[in-house]
């Protein structure tokens, strides 16, 4: 048996916070969170089978480490598929198949190795796609949509998948390499998933919920283009409505929850906002609620920019101070300034 060093030490912590968190967010009422509360276990897992066979408890009997880089790639794409989706189909599972094959070979050590890093890789594209289309689907449908981007969970995949990169050509070269950089590697590599475990842990307990992710009930037959100008006197109704009755200002506010306002399809308000505004629903909504915070401050400087901003329909001071400052060009609190 080998004696302990840093890296076991990283897999202990990993094995604790995997275990503890999985069990933390498998708990909620959420039960889309199962699915990364599932990945947290695989993680826990790993770094236990890493901890058996570097101290050599296990190394003679089978080795079994390499068959995990083939695993966290679907796993992870599942499991955010079940996140946003709220659901997964039976053909889904399919994804994990090619790791039992692997499983049987891992013997060929580097050859493992290198094909399960292009392969999580592969799934940390196809899972950052579909966070991408997650977000354009609610940017169309939900005002809020910056409370549910998901953004930081696309820092972890590229953060983890660049690490991952790294990882490979030091498992490759590590008969080469002197053994305190190549500790030093694997040490940072495992922090790496470390520090990704605490952060989806922290992240979806701030969340608590996720919205699913909504239909595209924008697209349109390749057959039959949209006319703008078909949709000018929508908009132009739509618009009325909202700016005369200041729908903008109702927080949280949905394209279902417009479509009730006004009696308008879901479908046409979208395209409407769409073709002539240029703009998605997210877009549309802020823009009247900055305008509305401006001259709330020009009118009222004294109010506070927070007061203003939820009254605005914010829901978050971050969604406020980004959007403000991607539609003006400057902050907030710069703007107040100015305009004092």
């Amino acid at each position: 048996m080998e004696n302990l060093n840093v890296v076991n030490l990283i897999q202990a912590s990993t094995i604790t916070t995997g275990i503890l968190g999985g069990l933390l967010l498998w708990s909620t009422k959420s039960k889309e969170f199962r699915g990364l509360a599932a990945l947290l276990f695989c993680i826990a897992f790993a770094s236990f089978i890493n901890l058996l066979e570097e101290t050599e408890l296990t190394r003679n009997i089978y080795l079994i480490s390499p068959a995990f880089i083939m695993l966290f790639g679907p796993a992870i794409y599942l499991a955010t598929k079940l996140l946003i989706n709220k659901v997964l189909e039976k053909h889904d599972w399919w994804h994990l198949l090619p790791v039992i094959p692997i499983l049987l070979l891992t013997s060929h050590t580097y050859a493992v190795i290198a094909i399960g890093t292009v392969w999580r890789l592969g799934y940390a594209l196809l899972t950052v796609l579909l966070l991408v289309q997650y977000k354009r689907t609610m940017d169309e449908e939900r005002s809020d949509s910056d409370d549910f981007s998901l953004r930081w969970l696309v820092w972890v995949l590229t953060i983890t998948a660049a690490f991952n990169l790294i990882d490979l050509i030091r498992l490759n070269l590590q008969q080469y390499i002197p053994y305190d950089i190549n500790i030093l590697g694997q040490g940072i590599n495992n922090a790496v998933w470390l520090v990704a475990a605490m952060v989806i842990i922290i992240k979806l307990q701030s969340q608590q919920s996720i919205p699913k992710s909504p239909e595209q009930t924008t697209n349109t037959p390749k057959n039959n283009t949209p006319d703008k100008n078909n949709y000018h006197s929508i908009f132009e109704e739509l618009d009325k409505i909202v700016t005369t009755n200041q729908w903008f200002l109702k927080p949280r506010i949905s394209l279902n929850d417009m479509s009730n306002l006004t009696g308008l399809q879901t479908r046409d308000i979208s395209r409407a906002i769409n073709l002539v505004a240029q703009q998605s629903f997210n877009e549309y909504i802020n823009h009247y609620r900055v305008r509305y915070v401006c001259d709330t401050l020009t009118q009222n400087p004294q109010q506070t920019l927070t007061n203003i901003a939820f009254d605005a329909g914010f829901s978050s001071k971050a969604s406020f101070n980004k959007v403000f400052k991607a539609i003006t060009g400057t902050t907030p609190t710069e703007y107040k300034t100015k305009n004092a």
